[in-house]
């Protein structure tokens, strides 16, 4: 299920960011779910073995602002009002995320006061076993490799690369098995490039001041349309509830990403 909010500050004309604001939206999300939910979410989530899933995703800030460079410290400034998808194949978290939004009616969003000034439910789009879709928030997975001395070393995978489409298709599987408990046994997903380039879509977000690289841009993604819904309620690829994977139907003479 796909929610679209809406906030709008509650002194001034304007809403200030920084230019990496994808943990202050994080933090907004988490600081409107239930106490239960934000701390299930936060130190279990949904165990595949070890590794836990949040199960949710968030796109950027659908309005655009304009960048105040400032040496590192870069700025965007909004206008009085923006506006995110949130996304779960759990519709409970999705219930929770807007119930509280509702009870709360006011938030703190990086020092300013915010308030929920709309919410609305989207129409689930139509998946075929072949779609084209557009990057909402960068897609992005990785391995972890170890140097010598212990210290770990993330490798991003691009688009282009086998590991990018191995994972991919990995990742939405045991976002399956979570989601319906049961084995996606002759699933395939499959994803590759439609309308992109190496210097246009790459992206690197801080997150915690911690780099992580993604790509934006058009892909052509076929196979088992249950998998690739999946992916729509719950994001491609890793690093979600960072704000990492969001995407929507995409068709020829529409805007690229």
């Amino acid at each position: 299920m796909r929610i679209k909010l809406s906030y709008e500050v509650l002194e001034g004309e304007k809403i200030i960011l920084p230019a990496h604001y994808n943990y202050h939206i994080h933090g907004l999300i988490y600081n409107t779910f239930s106490n239960e939910l934000s701390n299930k979410l936060h130190n279990v989530g949904f165990l595949v073995g070890k590794r836990p899933f949040k199960l949710f995703t968030f796109s950027r800030i659908l309005e655009k602002g304009k960048l105040i460079k400032n040496g590192k410290d870069a700025k965007l400034i909004f206008g009085r009002r923006i506006s995110f998808y949130f996304s779960s194949p759990v519709d409970n978290i999705v219930a929770d995320l807007g119930e509280m939004s509702f009870k709360r009616r006011e938030f703190s969003l990086y020092g300013q006061r915010i308030y929920l000034s709309q919410l609305e439910v989207m129409t689930p789009p139509r998946i075929e076993n072949r779609i084209l879709i557009r990057a909402m928030s960068p897609f992005t997975v990785y391995s972890t490799f170890k140097k010598d001395n212990g210290e770990r070393v993330f490798y991003y995978y691009k688009p282009y690369e086998e590991g990018f489409q191995k994972l991919i298709e990995e990742n939405a599987k045991k976002k399956y098995r979570l989601i319906y408990q049961k084995e996606p046994d002759g699933l395939r997903l499959q994803i590759k490039p439609y309308k992109f380039s190496v210097k246009e879509n790459h992206a690197v977000v801080f997150f915690k001041n911690n780099p992580i690289e993604g790509w934006t841009g058009i892909y052509e993604i076929s196979g088992n349309p249950e998998l690739i819904v999946v992916t729509y309620n719950a994001g491609l690829g890793s690093k979600n509830s960072e704000g990492f994977g969001m995407w929507e139907i995409w068709k020829e003479g529409e805007k690229n990403a």
